[in-house]
């Protein structure tokens, strides 16, 4: 464990978990969560042995870390990504699959996606309504946050967002099913309005998966639509090709959209130096991939507090309001996060399990945990019949569950919640009508519109 080859070795069986999940040829939450982890609690361990990074750990935490430190706490957070990943595939997948089948075949019969020319004007005026609104929103900057209403305001954007991503689905939809210059059209158009409205969402917060999450949510769920299935491909590269201009985000973050255009943002994110150079140097302590670092502090910590299970418990009842909850946690934090000596640093999900309980052994039981309720919704979700509902939900799972790699359990559970509300809002106002139109179709727009992906085997 005083070796690289320690270092090497353990992220070597991280991209093995990785690989297990890109094999299967469909993104899951599950294969999300590995992935960033890996970028967390592999590539950054790597950077600290190589480059000799151990400034954070004096400067900040003040606490003596060498090889053999940064050894053993990758193995603990390599054995937490190992037990989330059994945690996942708790269930048999044969036996799952052949369940799930026999259902779909019985109850879920697959039907055309059913999007009209009426539902897509109705969006699409929401869109336009929206924006506005949005504009207002962010007239108040990020001041918003700390007004009466707090979070509840803050947070208003993402299921707005939402709604403006079913409106993408739904006219891209209906592009597909006639393929004619009036929907292709309408499909730029509520494009053009939704990142409009995501551009005004970063002047109400300085957290980039805020605003930037819901871009990416759009696109996964329209490469589902378009290609049947998301390869990691899709997910793993686009994010290590933005790495730089991600930073870059992160150190202008204090600045309004008026000040951001007035910088080149791909000088300032290269400047003068090798590409390469810049994608290894997004590694280093001085940027977003300190959640290692942090959960190596946390480990080496005392806490006073550890709340066990009430950490699980506290997640659905965060937005009780303080004025009935007097002595709700501040900041929704009810760990001894002390060891930060105030710092905005999360020591990611595993750092907070661990302070949950104080001990490395509820990490893990906690891991376990969390990769069965993933891997839960991933197998209900693929399964789900083939239409914008499902596509839009996949892409929110396997969005937020990056998130979740450094969030509190709360702050993903909300963060989900927000955005799947309108979703299945939607869905239900809309069902109904779909599917009276649905039998009302003729045959030649029935022969246009693809089969359920739900007839063959899951995608997995």
């Amino acid at each position: 464990m005083d070796s690289t080859v320690a270092t090497w070795l353990m992220l070597t069986s991280q991209v093995a978990l990785l690989l297990n999940q890109t094999v299967r040829g469909q993104v899951t939450g599950t294969g999300s969560f590995i992935f960033l982890s890996l970028l967390f609690f592999g590539i950054r361990p790597i950077y600290i042995v190589t480059e000799n990074d151990f400034d954070l750990f004096h400067r900040l935490f003040f606490i003596d870390v060498d090889l053999l430190a940064v050894n053993q706490n990758m193995l603990w957070a390599t054995l937490a990504m190992i037990v989330f990943w059994l945690g996942s595939a708790s269930n048999d997948p044969r036996k799952q699959r052949i369940a799930e089948s026999e259902e779909n075949a019985s109850e879920n019969t697959p039907v055309p996606h059913a999007a009209t020319n009426g539902m897509a004007r109705i969006f699409l005026l929401f869109q336009i309504i929206s924006l506005p609104f949005m504009i207002y929103l962010a007239g108040s900057g990020r001041a918003l946050y700390s007004s009466s209403f707090g979070a509840y305001a803050y947070d208003l954007p993402v299921p707005l967002q939402s709604i403006h991503i079913i409106a993408i689905l739904v006219i891209l939809e209906r592009y597909l099913d006639r393929r004619e210059a009036a929907h292709f059209g309408s499909l730029i158009l509520s494009s053009l309005l939704f990142l409009a409205f995501t551009w005004y969402m970063r002047e109400v917060s300085m957290f980039r998966g805020f605003y930037i999450g819901g871009v990416m949510i759009a696109g996964i769920a329209a490469i589902m639509r378009l290609r049947g299935r998301v390869s990691y491909l899709w997910l793993i590269l686009p994010i290590l090709l933005v790495q730089p201009f991600f930073r870059s985000l992160g150190e202008t973050r204090s600045l309004s959209n008026i000040e951001i255009q007035e910088l080149s943002i791909l000088e300032k994110s290269f400047g003068d130096e090798k590409p390469t150079n810049a994608y290894w140097r997004f590694y280093d302590s001085k940027g977003d991939m300190n959640i290692f670092d942090t959960f190596v502090a946390a480990r080496a910590s005392a806490p006073e507090t550890t709340p066990y299970i009430l950490s699980w418990l506290y997640a659905p009842v965060h937005i009780i309001p303080r004025a009935i909850w007097s002595s709700k946690p501040e900041r929704g934090v009810l760990h001894d996060v002390s060891f930060t000596n105030g710092a905005p640093y999360s020591p990611g999900i595993a750092g907070f399990f661990w302070l949950d309980g104080g001990n490395d052994y509820w990490l893990l039981a906690s891991m376990f945990g969390l990769g069965m309720i993933i891997g839960r919704l991933d197998r209900k979700v693929l399964n789900m019949r083939e239409g914008y509902l499902r596509n839009a939900l996949l892409a929110i799972l396997v969005v937020n569950c990056m998130f979740l790699t450094r969030f509190f359990l709360w702050q993903a559970f909300w963060q989900t919640l927000y955005a799947v509300t309108p979703c299945f809002l939607l869905h239900y106002l809309l069902a109904p009508r779909n599917q009276e139109l649905t039998a009302g179709q003729s045959d030649n727009d029935l022969k246009k519109r693809p089969l359920s992906v739900d007839t063959k085997a899951p995608a997995r």
